[in-house]
């Protein structure tokens, strides 16, 4: 009798064990690992079913969406219950809730059944963040420019057969903004976008890890819009936004001495910015691009996506995304038009690898060969040291010529860096608006 006690007694202990062999990870929007600025109306959800055991299936699942982490916790879906569903499928599951709003957070989780009468538990929370669904979700946000472009110079043909006419117009400006924060931050977002290029930074910190955004589009009928999470640079009280822009494909200068292959501009860089501060106390702040915003040139002196990128360290301006600066000889910025706008739903570009030259060498004629050894798209970082007003130039290239200079005559030239020293000890630069091919 006691034998067959102390076996009833393992086997149930067995039971709870052997169900949690099923377990529901990896879950995804869209395909992507917690998104944020998604502007799908009805986003595909999916997840990974993990076991230890062979020939295991989902038979049934439950998927719940809640507009809080707390009540997800509790197991309530107020946006979204799915109850039991009869079914194997885990991947595109195509939200069937309550409407989703602008800008809000959502949390979900999931759980399943398998094919062995299993059931796992909870998964791990997961969440996506909307984006600006339409026009009136900017809050009134401005197209801001440095300076426009005049209609009858826009040219929006990728060749037309004519000369170039040439211009020493090659605006690049940056933009700020003050703002304070009074109270508890819970969360802060900023939506934002700038043609060709842009770089964000707040608080004199750059936001995100991307390069090169946003992503290209056809800029007569959409520019793309990027979403960063900046609740973690923000401080209570005073701050200030920093925006540089770049040419990209948007404006293509022609200026002598650079390659161009394309003929395209849809007009000087621009940009548009909504940042949406959420208190604790259930209140929010909207910080937006309007005329209130100063704008200056900046030391990027030249920028084209084939030409390459110049930087004058000379005419940097120290604080100038920092709170406090002083800005009253900056002017205020201009408002422009802009195209629809719709979020990048495509993966930012990233640098993902650093990697130094394999061989240097110098040539007679003065010039140094570094040989990075494989070809790769790619941008320089240059760390020097010279007098005030001297000049680097670097050309990237694939191919080097019997004397061991570089040539770009495979790729298209003249395309080339160049950085103007401002003397202060080791000064270190990356381009922000241009990378190549090169090896």
């Amino acid at each position: 009798m006691s034998k067959l006690l102390i076996f009833l007694c393992l086997f149930l202990f067995t039971v709870p064990l052997f169900a949690q062999d099923i377990k529901v990870a990896r879950l995804s929007c869209g395909y992507r690992n917690n998104p944020i600025g998604i502007d799908f109306v009805s986003p595909d959800l999916s997840w990974k079913l993990q076991s230890s055991k062979h020939n295991v299936m989902q038979s049934a699942y439950q998927l719940l969406v809640s507009g809080s982490l707390t009540n997800l916790n509790k197991n309530i879906g107020d946006v979204w219950d799915t109850k039991k569903v009869s079914s194997g499928q885990s991947i595109q599951i195509q939200y069937k809730g309550a409407k989703l709003l602008s800008a809000r957070t959502y949390y979900w989780k999931v759980r399943v059944w398998d094919n062995l009468g299993n059931e796992s538990a909870w998964s791990n929370a997961a969440f996506w963040q909307m984006g600006l669904l339409s026009g009136e979700d900017w809050k009134g946000a401005k197209w801001i420019a440095f300076e426009k472009l005049a209609d009858s110079n826009l040219d929006i043909l990728p060749t037309d057969g004519k000369k170039d006419k040439y211009n020493a117009n090659n605006i690049l400006p940056m933009f700020r903004k003050n703002f304070s924060v009074s109270k508890a931050i819970k969360k802060a977002t900023a939506f934002i976008s700038g043609l060709g290029h842009f770089e964000m930074t707040l608080n004199g910190e750059k936001v995100g890890d991307d390069f090169l955004a946003p992503g290209w589009s056809k800029y007569d009928k959409e520019a793309l819009y990027v979403t960063y999470d900046i609740t973690s640079q923000l401080t209570k009280g005073n701050n200030a936004i920093g925006v540089m822009l770049g040419n990209g494909f948007y404006h293509i200068p022609p200026v002598k001495g650079r390659y161009r292959k394309l003929k395209v501009s849809y007009g000087y860089p621009k940009m548009i910015c909504r940042v949406l501060v959420e208190y604790s106390d259930g209140t929010s702040a909207n910080i937006i691009s309007n005329q209130s915003w100063k704008t200056a040139l900046s030391p990027v002196t030249f920028s084209s996506i084939y030409g390459g990128e110049d930087y004058n360290a000379n005419l940097e301006q120290k604080g100038w995304n920092l709170n406090g600066f002083d800005d009253q000889s900056w002017k205020s910025a201009l408002l422009v038009d802009g195209p629809k706008l719709n979020a990048q739903k495509e993966e930012a570009v990233k640098v993902f690898k650093n990697f130094s030259a394999q061989s240097i060498k110098s040539l007679p004629n003065g010039e140094w060969v570094y040989d990075m050894g494989q070809n790769s798209s790619a941008i320089i970082e240059l760390k020097v040291r010279g007098k005030k007003g001297d000049t680097v130039r670097i050309t990237p290239a694939e191919l080097i010529k019997a004397d061991g200079s570089v040539t770009q005559k495979n790729v298209g030239g003249p395309s080339y860096f160049t950085y103007v020293i401002k003397g202060e000890g080791i000064e270190t630069w990356r381009p922000k608006f241009f990378y190549t091919g090169f090896r």
